[in-house]
């Protein structure tokens, strides 16, 4: 048998964001998202809904069992994030709306493929396409997301893997002692002397991009993020980490 006809079964979400629960049941807590194509491992099953464990995070929860699918990866399939904060594709004859941050094969023969480094402009340029998204608490997607879910997937689009919760992020890089060394990319973290609360990504010109009540851009400076609608402190600076990019 030769390479190109090998295949190998990879468990995946099969729709564009799929809530995972708390507990299994609708009406559950949604503890985050899993993004089209994304690999699980089903830990447990209990009537209609998985036990599972997203493997990009590690995250654990339940999901809704129509929405998980047996998938065949051949040996000659290149894997594919999604850097478009929408895109319709056809997947195995489905029509499927795939977010940005969500993952599909393409066999190798059909597309040139390059290897993208990321910058801290690639990554400000990631960010500020999901300018307007609408803030969802456990939200990782352009249809919704949380302050650390709308960094995660920033960062996973341009090939940078986060742990899913700011106060996981920031264990991440290395710290910024001075608020004028400031560049960015930088990961800015916010809250109180107890816990990290908020996160969100340093511009240029003293200014901050997070998800707080939508992404959007704020003033930053060595007291934490001001805005300028409410003229108020709406989050207390306490950390700032730079990722080796």
């Amino acid at each position: 048998m030769s390479n190109n006809s090998q295949t190998k079964k990879t468990t995946i979400c099969s729709v564009s964001a799929l809530p995972l629960r708390r507990e299994p049941s609708e009406q559950s807590e949604m503890v985050s998202q899993i993004l089209y194509g994304e690999e699980v491992e089903i830990l447990s099953v209990k009537d209609n809904w998985l036990n599972i464990k997203l493997l990009y995070d590690d995250y654990e929860g339940w999901v809704d069992k129509k929405c998980i699918e047996e998938l065949s990866v051949r040996a000659n399939d290149t894997k594919f994030i999604s850097d478009r904060l929408f895109e319709k594709h056809t997947i195995n004859n489905k029509l499927v709306w795939l977010p940005a941050g969500a993952e599909y094969y393409i066999e190798k023969e059909r597309v040139k493929t390059e290897t993208k480094q990321p910058t801290n402009q690639s990554i400000i340029k990631t960010a500020e396409m999901f300018l307007g998204v609408p803030y969802l608490w456990g939200g990782r997607s352009a249809f919704g997301c949380d302050c650390s879910g709308f960094v995660q997937t920033v960062f996973k689009i341009n090939n940078i893997k986060l742990p899913r919760d700011a106060y996981m992020q920031v264990e991440y890089g290395d710290i910024i002692d001075f608020f004028d060394m400031i560049k960015p990319a930088d990961l800015v973290f916010f809250g109180d002397i107890e816990k990290i609360t908020h996160v969100g990504i340093a511009l240029e010109g003293n200014k901050i991009i997070h998800s707080s009540g939508c992404v959007r851009i704020d003033s930053l400076n060595h007291q934490g993020i001001y805005n300028h609608d409410t003229k108020s402190y709406t989050h207390h600076l306490r950390i700032i980490k730079r990722l080796n990019i």
